[in-house]
């Protein structure tokens, strides 16, 4: 499993923030891509900070990295950093 120095500072934030959130279908859950906005991503650090969890197996997508979910691996590496 990844290690929190495996992970930059921003995707360490992104996590985090991803997997405290309750899983639920839109739009009854924030958009991944405005929680990251809310942490003070631009939004095209937020979009390759999404890319590289992505290639990391944490997130996955359908149509935008914008509006993706954690994939379970993601929610574990989470709880592995004490972050749930």
């Amino acid at each position: 499993m990844e290690t929190r120095v495996d992970l930059t500072e921003d995707e360490r934030l992104v996590l985090a923030a991803l997997a405290g959130q309750a899983e639920a279908a839109f739009p009854d859950r924030r958009m991944p891509g405005e929680a990251a906005v809310a942490l003070g991503l631009s939004q095209r650090r937020a979009l390759a900070v999404f890319r590289s969890l992505a290639a990391r197996g944490f997130y996955e997508y359908d149509i935008s990295l914008y509006s993706g979910r954690l994939t379970v691996r993601g929610r574990e590496a989470a709880q592995g950093m004490g972050e749930t």
